[in-house]
């Protein structure tokens, strides 16, 4: 577990984790992988390169992810309340006959030949941004930096909101935090346009796919934005279902266990939506997790009533810029 407070560092893609593979003797046929299924496929299982089509992957943190389509990655992407623990952002790809590979933050476990094929695919789209160096005071609008995380949408956004167990009337806060990074935006002086978009279907009464465990269900092909229990510290959820770094769906889930702020200003121990909202989002459109002193709307943890992750700062904005 990682205190979300801590400071993170520039992107890497971590180490691989190996595995030694004895070749065949020279006439015997060499055996297929084993499949693995069920419902508690263990990451030790996933060792042994086991080809899997259905199931569920548990993590050792207790979150549940069922198995993504073959040539398919889902990623379960949270933010924090500040100062308490989280199990770190899960990418799991399914490599096909290769296995699956998993990444939790920076560390890799799984078949080895999945994360060797992922983590060199993930070369091909990432681009590191180097963590540039900060104040005293942190200001959103001296700070550059930004990360990817592998996916971008080649289409709109469109997606639909399930109200049931809503803390507040959160679609249109929801929707303005997803605003914030379309279109033209102007912040620290700088403006780009930024071809990312989103579209409002209405109201649904479909759950979303993110589950109460922080994990992430079957995709459906519909996105969803709802409400639920979610872990202890633990705002929301966003979960993302990719192809070959093109998203295809994308399902959030904001915590019942905490207070929300909607107003214009805020007061007392409550977590403003619209921030978090955008925090959100922005994974939702590709982005990941900046240092939590950069003072960006990326950084992993929230404060109550931190009403200024509503506005992106520099490193949010080229960010944007550059997925899209």
């Amino acid at each position: 577990m990682r205190k979300a407070s801590v400071t993170a560092g520039a992107v890497v893609l971590g180490m691989v984790v190996t595995a030694i593979v004895a070749s065949p003797v020279v006439g015997e046929r060499a055996e297929a992988a084993p499949t693995c299924r069920g419902d508690r496929i263990t990451v030790a299982d996933l060792a042994t390169g086991c080809a899997v089509s259905t199931g569920t992957v548990v993590l050792p943190d207790g979150r549940r992810f069922a198995v993504p389509a073959p040539g398919s990655t889902v990623s379960a992407l949270p933010v924090a309340a500040s100062g308490t623990a989280d199990d770190g952002d899960v990418s799991i790809t399914n490599a096909g006959r290769a296995g699956l590979a998993v990444r939790v933050d920076h560390a890799w476990t799984g078949s080895a030949a999945a994360v060797r094929q992922e983590r060199d695919a993930l070369r091909s789209r990432l681009t590191a941004t180097p963590q540039a160096a900060t104040a005293s005071k942190p200001s959103s609008c001296t700070n550059t930096t930004f990360t990817r995380l592998g996916f971008h949408w080649s289409a709109p956004v469109t997606w639909r909101y399930n109200p049931t167990g809503q803390k507040v009337s959160g679609a249109a806060t929801i929707r303005s935090g997803a605003d914030a990074w379309t279109g033209a935006i102007a912040t620290c002086g700088r403006k780009v346009t930024s071809s990312a978009s989103e579209r409002f279907a209405g109201n649904t009464t479909q759950a979303t796919g993110v589950t109460a465990a922080g994990g992430c269900g079957t995709s459906s092909g519909a996105s969803v934005v709802g409400w639920g229990s979610l872990p202890s510290g633990t705002l929301a959820v966003t979960c993302v279902w990719s192809r070959s770094g093109v998203a295809v769906e994308v399902d959030q889930r904001y915590t019942t266990g905490q207070q929300w702020n909607t107003a214009t200003t805020c007061s007392g121990p409550r977590f403003d939506l619209r921030g978090v909202a955008t925090h959100e989002w922005g994974h939702a459109f590709g982005l990941g997790h900046t240092a939590q002193n950069s003072g960006l709307v990326m950084k992993p943890a929230a404060t109550t009533c931190e009403t200024g992750q509503r506005t992106l700062g520099l490193g949010d904005l080229r960010g944007i810029d550059a997925l899209y």
